[in-house]
This record gives C-alpha cells, sequence and structure tokens, in this order.
C-alpha cells in the first residue's frame, strides 16, 4: 500500500491524489458549519420518552416526511453510533469484482443491530455523498464566504495532519485488488471510513447513509421494539397471489402445468412499486419513501406465513407474505437478501412473534399474560369516572370503541366543574394537547336504530382538531341494504398500557351507582316563605345562560317543568373555557329558546378580580362537597376485608331513602347570583337524553342532548346495572391490538388512499406499566388473558370462512371446570335450547349441574338478567315485538320446551333444579312526586364468576349474536387471581382469589342491600354473611329468601311485570286492570315497602308461558331471519 499524501490546498474539490489510495473529497466546505455529530438544537419531546436514548412514541404521529427530505432525522441527536467490522465472507466464484460480504454491528443508544454489505455498497455511497457535497458549492460563494472557507480549511488542514482520520477518508482500491492477508486492513479502512462518515451531521442524515446503514424515523422508537429489520424492496401492485388476480387466461395460468404461468397475469397487469420494508417484533409495515407514509401493516397472527422461490412467488428472489387480513409479494435485490429477509422474519415469529402465531389457550389471537394488574368497577358511575381519569393522563394516543357513543355525557357527576368532565370537552382537551385521538363506532341501520352515530362522528371532529380521527362501519350500501351484525365492544385504551374492556358504552343511560335510582327532578326550593317555593333544574356548564330570541338571557322560571322544557342548550362546538375562566349556573331555559342558534360574541364574562376571588370559592366548595358525595359512596379501603363485606357490616349506616348529600350543592357556588343564596336542593345527575327509559321511549333527535325522551315528572327512569374492567400492561397492548387491527382492516376498506386516517402500529411487550389508584376500586395482580369473537366482515379476515370464537370457547370451559358456583350477570340468556341456537353456554351448564347432582356435591349457579328486554313497547301489545321475540327465546333457554335448562334437569332426575340453579332479576321502588313507583334494574352486565377465582368480563352477551364469531364483533377479558386470601365454601376452608372474590362480594353486598341504607333491619343487615355463597344457610335463608320476599312485596304493592299470575294475555289484562296498593291504600304500601331488602328478585318463569311470543310470519318482523334475535 502506498504512503498516504497530504490533500492540496489548492485542490478546492479535496479529490486523491495520484499517490494516494484514498478519496478525501467528502470534505467539508468551508461555508458549511456544521461538522460535528453533537447536534445541540435537537431535544428528544418531553412527552414521550423519559430517557434520550430513543424516540418517544409520538414520533409515529408525526407527519410522515418524503425519505429524500433534507431535514429528515433518523438517528437520535446527541447519542453517538458505534460500528464495528466483525468479519466477512470471501466467495470468489460467484463475485468476482467484490468477493468480500464485511458483517458490520452497529449499536446506537439502547439498539443494536447487523447488516452485511459488499465494498461496491459502500463505494456506490460514497458516490452518493461525493454528489452531494458538489452541491453543496452551486451557487458559488460569495467572497466573505471564501474568506471564512480559507481560514477554516487553515485550520481544518492543521488537525488532518495531526489525525489523518478525522474526516471520510475512503479506500479506493477495489476488493478484487486486495490481497486475503491485506482483508484485515481493509476492513479497518473501511470501518474508520464509516465511523468517520458519522462524525459529520450532514452526511449522517443524508438519505443514502440513512438507507445504507437499514434505519428510518421508526427505527429507534424503544416502545416499537428491537430495531429489527429494514430495506428497500419492491412490492408488487393489484393480486399478490396467483388465483386472485383478475384474469388469469380462462383459468389456464392456474393449471399447474409451469410455475411461471401461474403469475403471467400477476406480470403483465402488475406492477412493482418501490417500497421500504420493516419487520418489528409482532408486525410488518411497508412504506412509500417518496411521502413517508405508511402504506400497509401485516400483524403477526395465527394466519401469518412467510415462503421463497419460484413454486411461491414466480421469482428466484422473490417473497410471499401473508396473514389473516393480508398478503403481498415482494422482490428483493438479490437471492441473497431474499433469504436474509426470510431468515429474520422466521427468527421473529419464533420468538418474540411467538405468543401471536401459536395456538394459544380457547384458540385466542392473545396469550395468557402473568403480572398484570387489574381494577372492577360496580355500575357506571366509578366505571366513567375511572375512565375520565385515565383519558385525562393520555400522552400518546387513546382508542375508542362503542356500539354507541355520546359526546356530551357527563363522565364525572354531580358536575361540580361544569362541562370540564364532559366526554366530548375531555377529548378535545387532549388532542389540543397532542394526543391523537382514535374512534370507532358501529354504523347502523337507521331504520332499525336511533343511535345516530353519523352525529357523534360529527360532534367529535367538529371541535377543529386533526388529532381526532372517527371512522364508522360497516357501510350498509356495500355489505347489503340490511345488514345484521354489530360492532358491540366497549374498548377504551390509553397510550397502549391502560384498557378499560367493559359492557358500558360511553353513552346515555349508563351512569348508575349502587342506589340505582328511580327519579331525578334536581330542585332549587325557596328558603324564604315570602317566595314561591318550587323546583326547577340546575344543571352546571361552562357555557353562559343561553340568549331568549329577542337577545335577553334567560330568567329563573319558578314553576315545576320538566327537562324538555327547562335544559336547551346549544350543541354546537364551542371553544374549551377552563375553570379559572368561566363558572356559571345553569338556569332554566325557556322551550322556545330551544333550537334558538346562540349569537356570537356576546360578553357575558365576570370582571377579573372577581372571578379569581370566585374561583378559589368554587375550588374550595367544589372539594367539600366531592369529598360529602364520594363518603356516602360505598367506600373501598386498603383492608381488603372491609372492601370485599365478608362478614357483618358494622360500619354501613342506615340512610333515609329521600336523602342525599347533593342537597347541599348550592352552596357550592354561592355569589354567581343572588337568588342563589335563598336556595336550596339537589343536583341533577341525568340531564336531558341521559335520563332513559327504553321500554317506555326509545332514542330519537340525539342532536338535541339536553331535551328529555320522557317527562322525569310522570316517568321513572330505567335504572342500569353494569361491570367493567381495566388492565395494564401487556394485556393493555392485547386490548389495543385487536383495536388497531380493527382499525388497519376499516382503514383497507374505507380509507386506504386518505392520508388523513393512519395505519396503526402496535407497541412491543413491556413488562412493567406504571399502576393507577382509583377510589372506589380494588387493585389485584392477576393473570389475564383476551379473548374476542370476530369474522370476516368485522376484523377483514381474506378468508369469509374463518372466524374466532374465543370467548364461547372460554365460557364453556370455565363452566366445565368450575369445582364450586357459576354467578353470571347478562343481558340476554338465549342458548342451547335447540335448533337454530347454537352456542353451548347453556349445554355446559347442565352438564355441569348433572355432574354435581350425581357426585351428590354442592353446586350452585346464580343468573341475574333483566326482568323484561329493554326494547319499547308494552308486553302482548303489537308495538312490542322485539320485546316480545326475547322475552321468547329467553324463556325458551331456561324454563319452556324440552331443550330448556330446567326442563332437561327435570327430565335427568333432578326434581328441584333450584337446588342448583336460579333465575334472578333486579328492582328497585321510590317516590315521584308523592306517587310510589317501581322500575326493573336493566342489567347489562356481561359477567361470569366461577369460584371466587376467575372471571370472564366484557361485551358478550350470552347469545348466538355474540358467541358465534362471524356475527357481532366482541371483546372480554378472562381474568384469573394470582393472589388469595383465606376463603371458605360450603363451611370449607377455600382460597378466595383477590379480584374475582371481592368483586363478587361487592355484587351481592348491593343485590341484598347491604352497601347503603336500602336495608330495613340494621341488625339483620349487620348479620349478613356473603363470604360462603353456596352454604344452605346464605343460598336458601339470605340469597332465595330475599329474593322471594322482594318478589311478593312488589307485586302486592305495584302490581309490577314480570309476573307468574299473568300466564297469557288474558290474565296479563285482568291483572293490569286491578288497582294496586300503591293506589288504594298509600300508607299501607310505604309499610310493605320497607321490608323491601336490596333489589333482588325472583325472575317469573311462568310468565306467559301459554302464549306464542313470536312475531307472526305475515307482519313485517316476521320475515326477519330469526338469526337477528339469537
Amino acid at each position: 500500500m502506498s504512503v498516504e499524501a497530504s490533500p492540496s490546498l489548492d485542490d478546492e474539490r479535496g479529490h486523491a491524489s495520484a499517490e494516494s489510495d484514498y478519496d478525501e473529497y467528502l470534505v467539508i466546505p468551508g461555508d458549511i458549519d456544521t461538522v460535528s455529530g453533537e447536534v445541540a438544537e435537537h431535544r428528544i419531546p418531553e412527552d414521550g420518552s423519559d430517557e434520550s436514548s430513543s424516540w418517544p412514541f409520538s414520533r409515529v404521529h408525526k407527519p410522515p416526511q418524503k425519505f429524500k427530505a433534507s431535514d429528515r432525522t433518523v438517528f437520535i441527536p446527541g447519542v453517538p453510533i458505534e460500528l464495528k467490522f466483525t468479519g466477512y465472507e470471501r466467495t470468489v466464484t460467484t463475485h468476482l469484482l467484490n468477493p468480500n460480504l464485511y458483517t458490520i454491528e452497529l449499536k446506537h443508544g439502547d439498539f443494536s443491530w447487523t447488516i452485511k454489505k459488499r465494498y461496491k455498497h459502500i463505494q456506490h455511497l460514497h458516490q452518493q455523498l461525493r454528489i452531494y457535497r458538489a452541491t453543496l458549492n452551486i451557487p458559488f460563494p460569495t467572497k466573505a464566504h471564501k474568506e471564512k472557507r480559507q481560514s477554516y480549511k487553515m485550520n481544518t488542514l492543521q488537525n488532518k495532519l495531526k489525525n489523518k482520520g478525522a474526516l471520510p477518508r475512503f479506500p479506493e482500491t477495489p476488493d478484487a485488488l486486495v490481497a486475503d492477508d491485506r482483508i484485515e486492513a481493509r476492513m479497518q479502512q473501511l470501518e474508520q471510513y464509516l465511523s468517520s462518515l458519522l462524525q459529520i451531521n450532514i452526511y449522517r442524515n443524508h438519505y443514502e447513509t440513512v438507507s445504507f446503514f437499514e434505519v428510518s424515523h421508526l427505527t429507534f422508537i424503544r416502545e416499537l421494539g428491537i430495531k429489527g429489520m429494514e430495506g428497500m424492496i419492491l412490492k408488487r401492485t393489484g393480486s399478490t397471489h396467483y388465483g386472485r388476480s383478475p384474469c388469469s387466461c380462462c383459468g389456464l395460468c392456474n393449471c399447474g402445468l409451469c410455475a411461471r404461468c401461474r403469475y403471467l397475469c400477476g406480470d403483465i397487469f402488475g406492477g412493482w412499486r418501490t417500497r421500504w420494508l420493516i419487520v418489528k417484533e409482532s408486525f410488518i409495515a411497508y412504506i412509500y419513501p417518496k411521502d413517508g407514509t405508511i402504506k400497509g401493516v401485516i400483524l403477526f397472527d395465527h394466519g401469518f406465513e412467510i415462503s421463497s422461490g419460484m413454486f411461491s412467488t414466480g421469482l428466484r428472489n422473490g417473497l410471499y407474505i401473508r396473514n389473516s387480513s393480508r398478503e403481498f409479494i415482494v422482490k428483493c435485490p438479490t437471492q441473497r437478501i431474499a433469504k436474509e429477509w426470510m431468515s429474520f422474519v422466521k427468527e421473529m415469529t419464533a420468538t418474540a412473534g411467538l405468543k401471536y402465531i401459536q395456538g394459544n389457550r380457547y384458540r385466542s389471537f392473545a396469550p395468557v399474560r402473568s403480572s398484570i394488574t387489574a381494577n372492577w368497577f360496580v355500575d357506571g358511575c366509578d366505571y366513567m369516572s375511572a375512565v375520565a381519569d385515565v383519558l385525562e393522563q393520555a400522552k400518546e394516543e387513546i382508542f375508542i370503541t362503542d356500539w354507541w357513543l355520546s359526546p356530551e355525557i357527563q363522565m364525572k357527576r354531580p358536575a361540580v366543574e361544569g362541562d370540564r368532565w364532559r366526554l366530548d370537552n375531555i377529548l378535545y382537551r387532549k388532542a389540543a394537547q397532542g394526543v391523537k385521538v382514535f374512534v370507532l363506532l358501529y354504523k347502523e341501520v337507521e331504520l332499525a336504530l336511533g343511535i345516530n352515530s353519523f352525529y357523534s362522528k360529527q360532534r367529535l371532529v367538529g371541535g377543529h382538531s386533526s388529532n381526532i380521527k372517527v371512522l364508522r362501519h360497516p357501510d350498509q350500501a356495500k355489505v347489503g341494504m340490511f345488514f345484521l351484525w354489530a360492532h358491540h365492544e366497549k374498548i377504551v385504551v390509553v397510550d397502549q398500557s391502560y384498557a378499560f374492556v367493559a359492557g358500558i358504552d360511553l353513552c346515555y343511560g349508563r351512569w348508575d351507582d349502587y342506589r340505582h335510582r328511580l327519579t331525578d327532578l334536581g330542585s332549587a326550593i325557596h328558603l324564604n316563605p315570602k317566595v314561591h317555593s318550587s323546583s326547577v333544574s340546575l344543571p352546571l356548564t361552562d357555557s353562559p345562560p343561553q340568549p331568549s330570541a329577542n337577545g335577553l338571557s334567560a330568567k329563573l322560571d319558578v314553576r315545576n317543568r320538566s327537562t324538555s322544557e327547562i335544559d336547551g342548550i346549544n350543541d354546537s362546538p364551542k371553544p374549551e373555557r377552563s375553570l379559572n375562566q368561566k363558572v356559571r349556573l345553569r338556569l332554566a331555559i325557556d322551550e322556545t329558546m330551544m333550537n334558538q342558534p346562540s349569537p356570537e360574541n356576546i360578553k357575558c364574562e365576570t370582571p377579573e378580580p372577581k372571578d379569581k376571588s370566585l374561583m378559589e370559592k368554587v375550588k374550595t366548595r367544589g372539594r367539600e362537597f366531592m369529598s360529602q358525595w364520594s363518603t356516602d359512596s360505598p367506600t373501598l379501603s386498603s383492608d381488603e376485608e372491609s372492601l370485599a363485606g365478608d362478614g357483618p357490616s358494622k360500619n354501613d349506616k342506615t340512610k333515609s331513602a329521600g336523602e342525599s348529600p347533593m342537597c347541599k350543592a348550592s352552596s357550592i357556588i354561592p355569589e354567581v347570583n343572588p337568588m342563589l343564596s335563598n336556595l336550596t336542593g339537589c343536583a341533577k345527575l341525568w340531564f336531558g337524553k341521559d335520563y332513559t327509559n327504553f321500554i317506555v321511549k326509545d332514542f330519537h333527535n340525539l342532536d338535541l342532548p339536553y331535551q328529555d325522551l320522557v317527562d322525569r315528572n310522570h316517568t321513572p327512569r330505567m335504572p342500569w346495572h353494569d361491570i367493567g374492567v381495566m388492565v395494564t400492561g401487556n394485556a393493555a397492548r392485547d386490548v389495543a391490538r385487536h383495536f388497531i387491527q380493527r382499525w388497519n382492516a376499516i382503514k383497507v376498506e374505507k380509507a386506504k388512499l386518505n392520508p388523513l386516517y393512519p395505519y396503526l402500529l402496535p407497541k412491543a411487550d413491556k413488562e412493567y406499566i406504571r399502576p393507577i389508584r382509583f377510589k372506589n376500586s380494588h387493585r389485584s395482580n392477576v393473570k389475564c388473558q383476551v379473548v374476542r369473537s370476530v369474522g370476516h366482515w368485522s376484523a377483514g379476515f381474506l378468508d369469509e370462512d374463518l372466524w374466532e370464537g374465543s370467548i364461547h370457547e372460554a365460557y364453556v370451559d370455565i363452566i366445565a371446570k368450575s369445582r364450586h358456583y357459576i354467578y353470571i350477570e347478562n343481558q340476554f340468556f338465549i342458548t342451547s335450547c335447540g335448533n337454530p341456537v347454537q352456542n353451548q353456554v347453556g349445554n355446559a351448564l347442565y352438564k355441569r349441574i348433572l355432574r354435581a347432582y350425581r357426585e351428590k356435591t354442592v353446586f350452585r349457579v346464580f343468573i341475574i338478567i333483566p326482568l323484561l328486554p329493554g326494547f319499547e313497547g308494552e308486553v302482548g301489545s303489537p308495538s312490542a315485538t322485539a320485546l316480545n321475540v326475547i322475552t321468547y327465546w329467553n324463556y325458551c333457554s331456561i324454563s319452556r320446551g324440552n331443550n330448556s335448562i330446567i326442563s332437561r334437569l327435570k327430565a335427568a332426575g333432578i326434581a328441584d333444579p333450584s337446588e342448583y340453579i336460579t333465575f334472578h332479576g333486579l328492582r328497585n321502588h321510590s317516590v315521584l312526586n308523592e306517587d310510589l313507583v317501581t322500575e326493573l334494574i336493566y342489567v347489562h352486565s356481561k359477567l361470569l364468576i366461577a369460584d371466587d377465582d376467575t372471571v370472564i368480563c366484557g361485551s358478550a352477551n350470552i347469545n348466538d349474536r355474540s358467541m358465534m364469531g362471524k356475527r357481532d364483533s366482541e371483546l372480554a377479558l378472562v381474568i384469573q387471581d394470582a393472589e388469595f386470601k383465606e376463603g371458605v365454601m360450603n363451611g370449607k376452608p377455600t382460597p378466595s382469589g383477590r379480584f374475582a372474590g371481592s368483586l363478587r362480594r361487592r355484587l351481592f353486598r348491593e343485590h341484598l342491600g347491604i352497601l347503603g341504607g336500602n336495608c330495613s333491619d340494621l341488625r339483620e343487615k349487620q348479620l349478613i354473611d356473603v363470604s360462603d355463597p353456596i352454604a344452605h344457610s346464605f343460598y336458601h335463608d339470605v340469597w332465595r329468601k330475599f329474593a322471594a320476599s322482594n318478589t311478593t312485596i312488589f307485586e302486592e304493592v305495584f302490581n309490577c311485570m314480570p309476573t307468574d299470575r299473568a300466564v297469557d294475555f288474558l290474565s296479563l289484562k285482568r291483572f293490569q286492570e286491578e288497582i294496586p296498593l300503591c293506589r288504594s291504600d298509600k300508607e299501607a304500601a310505604k309499610e310493605k315497602l320497607k321490608n323491601i331488602q336490596g333489589h333482588l328478585v325472583d325472575l317469573p318463569l311462568n310468565f306467559l308461558q301459554n302464549e306464542t311470543l313470536t312475531p307472526s310470519m305475515n307482519s313485517i318482523h316476521g320475515i326477519i331471519p330469526t338469526a337477528v334475535w339469537l
């Protein structure tokens, strides 16, 4: 090797001298002052990772940049890149000019990877950088720049004489001329060249350098996992597999005569497009280099496969990649590179991605996860409050999917902070902070459902934030005039780290607490006896009072009015106002103002000094009020014993039925209006359409959210009982993965070419996620598995016959393996009653009870469902077709016909099936304007608890629609306790799970009336022990006794339906004509109602047993396929 020569100062281009083996053209021009690899101006955003060794995940959602953009930054600023040549492979026969294949190991921050390059690849990089270097001299520099450059070059020369390797010096001798004994030296030369290159920022961030080192803007994001493998490939457009192209020469190309013939049409009609391919731990993605957008995401799943070669692709250097939802063919530059891709993908699928490809329990897409933190929430009050708290902590992403979503729903009540905790305002606030919000809504059949998903979408995207994206699915026009199935999941995921799964939609009617109130008038009562006393609505809002038609503010109306008259509000999107800017008390509004648009530019703000003083008082009073409110709820202390209510409830305090801490709400804002000094009353909890009774009136006009559906002065609301669960960590990752799969499938179907709706990427597993503490919720360490029901239409599967029904598998398996009891709360119970019902949940219960009977062991099944389906109409009337049909199929599964579970048990020799299984509903009573009223509590839960150690909770009903996979899409969690405490079953010590056991005990206490002040006898209340659910002393003497007593009292007082006294429509009519005790003798009725204990009642098994409740085949409903009701 010749002696190195110093570069000539006169040779401004810096090319190699005749006596040198190095090209030094890449010396930086004098007018370019970015030489160091340290780039001080780039900082890691604070909203991402707390370390500077990787990019934050929020980088995924940054506006895409084309790969050749001059300001594109890929490497982490300020973090060095370590590079080392570790070996080589020499093949002279096949690569005569470039025989050496060098192995290069790199490390950048937390990421390490290996690339393999030949001399020609490094030479190509050098040539491209030479061209780039030449462009830096155009236009020619000014005199000042020349002087500056000359000074710079003198200093540079002195430094170079001291350290010759400070600047990139490329060895120009080809590898073919390098002897074997000089290869190690050649590796050192190339290593020094590349290392020096990476120290210069303008070269390090150059497109060719980034491509050479096989990195992109998604490489160094820790939450996406390891660096993976990346590179440029060619992807075939159009058909991606033989037999699926639009033309196959009448099938001749697929006859198998020649491997190449099968791909003839693809070669002719399909083109090849350059794409940047990325392989990560659990997915493959490809990017369009010209604009930097992600064009496709392929998740690892059960259907994933990769193959290569002529038979699979028609190419020697091709790869065929597919999963259950997508497939495509790529062409690699060489066969070697194709093998490297093949090898790496198989390595990923055998290691990090194996959990999604292997056969998981219940044939689920997700594995069983350990060390998961889980919380349960009973009823919408605690659930929605927790959702709001976690949404408020979102940093990167929010995923929401609901069957129905009401943007104006109040997540925390009473609304002492105005509209701060209204769902749309929470999402607007987070979107303004840069959080990306993605919402999937079920697109309903408008003729059948009035949930108006279009209004929900417009309301959310109308917040003028590009960070909120909403997709509705399915499009009825594409799938048919009447598509039968629905997206039924109820999911909220924050940062792919916290996931809520429930039966609770974030919509009207779902918010409730353990009291399950029937009335919500809200009142403002004048304490001054000279002023006429009455009741008016006083909802709180951030908005100023609405002006009337003539421009004047609304005045307080002291007459009794329904909310439909007094709760009008402008529902157009408004800019967010913080609490310290504005607090207004929403007074009564005339009905004529309901639909009036609000005039613009109306100044309604309090002067700043008074405003500030007022805020301090509001905050103080608000905190005091919320403290009083929370103390009236069933407080869950750190002591799990007190939470679970295993023993006597010594600390419970009885309260009168009408007593409420909300009666002190008027003191929250003492100086807003002088009139308020003489007012007291109760805060309203359900505004407008949130006050619901589905049987009386179904939803309509949802674009008028503060207009009542029913007259709350005469109609009690229908209480809502539901269950939700939150999990963290890798279980939340799996819930997010389901959402991502659905979002990406709908993106392909509806918005494939719309760059405003991006593909979503799943995060890699993470061992630890910081838990969040919630008031009134118990946190446990559990094992968790995500199960679901999805099919071709709902998850975007390629095969129309492919589906997943892991929820059904889980139900059947857990019932079969249960040892002591099964507790079920569900909206439906349509199962195993013969053709056409297919799901086997009822059959599994039958087999398990029969086994207990034959083994002479104690086994109990508790089933709680709604007393009537939640459909509009009166039982037996022509308008109640849906109600009648669902009632029919429920009873077919329970007690009617030879295939019902009770009939089968009796046929098997069990004389009294109630020794093993009982069916119940929930009911409450109250006083509405001095009238005694009652209403069923609508059980909407989708819950199973087994043996105090296993829970299934999610969105799936017990019917074929939810269980069979191909129909409605559903999601649920199978949770198994990892921590236990001492428990008892049938008098014997038995471990009780801290999650499942505490949830079951909490529900029993609510239904038996020992959570609050709705039990008549304090001494009896204190003696109730719910720790042993299967003991005779509890099952018969408490559970069944309470239910039977309550049922009798309700029927005597209210003549309520359903009832065993009405076996047909004639007896039903006579029963309805009877004057109930609540009307004939109100005082006697009140005395009887004092003996009501909790909400538990029996399900009347003989109700309308002599009637045919299915619709006539001559009616409109009769021609609807039976599967719709099942």
